[in-house]
């Protein structure tokens, strides 16, 4: 999360929210339900999480009915504006896996945080590894949407503020001691995916087996 973004979505973010779907882990959703996506994929991978993690699930019941949420998109769902660049505006860059950018107003409050979600670039890591089974791709979505949404949106989120920032690793900070990795640590470990113990990419299971990893931005 190191750039300074502003971001402008598109018509869909108006009205996208998850649909609801027949698993009892899961709060009934509404129109106030903290997490909205309109993508089929990324929704299977919200169920999975929260299915199999009770941190997750006790987060969103947290902020049920509070108006607060995170929305998920793919990259061709926005366009960004770089505050240094006079509002010339540029596609989300095709060499990262996510990102999140929570939405202030009046100074600092959030009320909705943007999670953009690199469903081409992870398929392309996919097809790419004729040694990846469909497992891999689903567990480093899940790694992926945990980080982003219980690691970032989420803390944002529940305190209704930027205070809620919990930032991936500082310069010369351990990983693991990075609030946003000790987060994703912990529903990663209900859900038996493994712990991230590197800033890197090195905790995905495509990227590990993928000459095209070195190239590639990661997630924030």
């Amino acid at each position: 999360m190191g750039r300074k973004l502003t971001w402008l979505l598109w018509l869909l973010a108006v009205s996208v929210v998850a649909n609801p779907a027949p698993t009892d882990a899961r709060v009934d959703q509404d129109a106030t339900y903290p997490l909205a996506t309109d993508n089929a994929v990324i929704r299977s991978s919200l169920d999975r999480i929260a299915a199999g993690s009770r941190l997750w699930r006790e987060a969103l019941q947290a902020l049920q009915g509070s108006g607060r949420r995170a929305v998920i998109f793919t990259p061709d769902q926005v366009a960004i504006r770089d505050r240094s660049d006079k509002g010339a505006l540029e596609a989300f860059d095709p060499d990262v896996l996510a990102e999140v950018s929570p939405l202030a107003v009046a100074g600092s409050h959030v009320h909705e945080v943007v999670v953009v979600v690199n469903l081409p670039l992870l398929s392309r890591l996919y097809h790419a590894q004729p040694s990846s089974s469909y497992r891999d791709l689903t567990g480093d979505l899940d790694r992926i949407v945990i980080h982003e949404v219980y690691g970032h949106a989420l803390p944002y989120l529940l305190a209704g503020s930027l205070a809620g920032r919990c930032p991936d690793p500082e310069p010369g900070q351990r990983a693991t001691d990075a609030c946003a990795i000790r987060r994703e640590n912990a529903v990663r470990s209900e859900l038996g995916l493994g712990l991230r113990r590197g800033a890197g990419l090195d905790g995905l299971a495509l990227a590990r087996r993928n000459a095209l990893w070195p190239l590639l931005s990661g997630y924030r």
